[in-house]
Parts: C-alpha cells; structure tokens; sequence
C-alpha cells in the first residue's frame, strides 16, 4: 500500500505517479481527473493541493499529503485562500463563459501565502464550448506555479484541444466485495447495517455502482430513504413500461419523476442503468448488475418483454436524457418520451 494520496482508496497506479511528479517538481500545469459523481474525483484534487502546499513533503516518515500541517488541515477544510474551486451552479445545467473568464483573471493574481495556486473546476464537461475556448487560452500559457485540475463526469464533451492539454487521470471503480471491505472497515454506519440489515447494506453497495463517495452518501439515513424513493420512481416506470401499459400509465408514471430539469436528467440516468441491467441480463446468465441487487431481480422485472423492444425504449431514454442538456421543456420531454416507448 502506498504511503501516498491515504485518503484516496485505491487508484495506487495513480497516485504513485503524481506523488512522484509533484517530488520531482514536474507535475503538469493540468490535470484531467475523470469518473463518475462519488469515485474520489474531489477528494483526489484536493489531496494533491494538499501534497504541493504540504509543509511536510519531504518527510519520509510521513505519508504525502502529512493532513496535520496547517496547509493540508486547511485545504481539507477549504479555507485555504491559493485552492478554488468553480462548480456549476444547482440552478444551472452549463458552466458559462463568464464564469470562467472570472475564474482565469484571478490565476494571474500573485499567490497570497503558499507557492502553488490550484484551480480545480468541477462538472468540466459541463463547461459550454465558449468556456472551455476562454478555459483554452490559460492551458496554452499557464501563469507560473499555477495548478488547474478539471473534474469530469466523462470526457465525450470536453474539447480534444482541451484533452491534449492536459494530463488524464481515470478513477477506479469498485467491486462489491471492494466497497463492503473499505466500507465496514473505515465507517462505523457501515459495520453497523452490515450486520443489522444485510438485505439494505447490499442493496446500497450495488447502487453506488462501484462509487465509495456515493456508498459513504447512501449511509446517512435521510440520504438512504431518498435514494429508496427515487428508485422506486423508477421502478414504477419499469413496470408501466413491462406490463404493456396504456400510454397514459406510461406518461403518468415518468411524470412521477422530478419536474426540473437536472433532476429529472438524473432521474433518466438511473432508469438508464436500470434498462441496461434487463439488457445485459437478457444476454447473458452471468451479470454483474448495477441498479439491481442482483440478476435475479432484473430478469423478474422484464416480464417477457422482447429485447430489440428493449433496446429501442433504452436509446429512446439515452436521446431524452442528452435533450436535458440542451434546456428542453421536461413536460414536453416526458410527453414525447412516453409516446416513443408505447410505439417502440
């Protein structure tokens, strides 16, 4: 195990090889750190802002970042004055231009109490194309000792100019069994209802869909309640749709799902992975299933239902949900999406 990036399960490749960079004083001036929301793509950024500000970084009796330095307990806490962090708004499904000229024009202020300055942008594949073009700019000729980390949920809409800039960093999954061991061994919730609930446990270690951060999330008990509800929500959908339901059923049922639009973008996701489950199932005895507990459970959902039909209803899902993306009506997106599944 390394004695490097502690916080950070798993990723050993990963983390060896930023540690050394950043030893070396070589670590690039952009990173691209990908993977899903809950797999340590924050926690990773924050732990190298830590280890190039940490006052301890070149102890060899302490791990990388040290976490008792004032720097690191700092950016762990986020009051560290030279690490920022841009985000998208909740009320907003794209990170405009504007916020990134904003967020540019303070990388070329001199650092105030540290020696490197990071930039990390969250949801970067969020970023419109004008700002990932404002965002290009500084990547070609970054400021001295300044770090920028973008944080992406997949690459496909991040600019190949932007990708080509950058260092990429893919974060690991995990197995069940994987999340079970981290999990009961480094959270006292989690020990807990592994052994009072298995039947609850296991369901979270499979939603979280290999995600240690979106495990941790589902152990708070009014988190676990509404990720229950949401899928039922979903399971409610399944079931119109399974059941050769009229439209109406159909329409009522996705309409059940939250009316704005990134929720209802997320909501579309889950029954996305749930879809694919019933797909794989269909295919093969041997399934590792996400939304499901099991295979078991997925191929009893299926009812009969063909798998070409399946597969139709499943891309008709895919293109909705890239639709909540573009600021489409969602009671318009949940007519159209509803007639598309009766007819498909």
């Amino acid at each position: 195990m390394s004695r490097y990036f502690t916080a950070v399960y798993g990723n050993e490749f990963h983390k060896n090889r930023i540690a050394s960079a950043i030893m070396d004083s070589c670590l690039p001036h952009a990173l691209l750190i990908d993977g899903p929301d809950g797999s340590g793509k924050l926690t990773f950024a924050k732990e190298i802002a830590a280890a190039l500000n940490c006052e301890n970084k070149g102890s060899s009796s302490l791990p990388l970042p040290c976490g008792k330095c004032n720097c690191c307990r700092r950016i762990r806490e986020n009051t560290f004055t030279d690490v920022k962090i841009l985000a998208r708004q909740s009320d907003k499904v794209t990170i405009g231009v504007k916020e990134i000229k904003d967020f540019r024009s303070d990388m070329y202020l001199t650092a105030t109490e540290s020696q490197y300055k990071i930039y990390i942008i969250d949801d970067a594949e969020k970023m419109t194309t004008e700002a990932q073009n404002a965002l290009l700019i500084i990547l070609e000729e970054p400021p001295k000792n300044v770090i920028i980390m973008l944080l992406a949920s997949g690459t496909d809409a991040i600019l190949t100019t932007i990708k080509s800039r950058t260092q990429y960093i893919p974060m690991s999954r995990f197995s069940v069994d994987e999340l079970d061991d981290y999990l009961t061994q480094n959270n006292a919730d989690a020990a807990r209802l592994s052994s009072t609930d298995r039947e609850a446990y296991r369901a979270l270690l499979v939603s979280s869909d290999g995600r240690i951060g979106k495990a941790t999330e589902m152990l708070n008990p009014v988190k676990r309640e509404e990720n229950l509800a949401k899928r039922e929500e979903i399971i409610a959908v399944l079931k119109a749709i399974t059941n050769g339901s009229r439209y109406t059923d159909i329409y009522e049922a996705i309409c059940a799902l939250p009316s704005k639009r990134t929720e209802f973008s997320d909501a579309l996701e889950l029954l996305i992975t749930a879809l694919a489950d019933m797909i794989a199932v269909k295919k093969s005895s041997d399934v590792v299933t996400v939304f499901f507990t099991d295979a078991e459970a997925a191929r009893e959902m299926l009812n009969g239902i063909p798998q070409s039909k399946l597969i139709r209803i499943y891309d008709h899902v895919i293109y909705t949900h890239g639709e909540c993306a573009k600021n489409v009506n969602v009671n318009l997106a949940a007519i159209n999406l509803a007639a598309k599944i009766k007819l498909a």
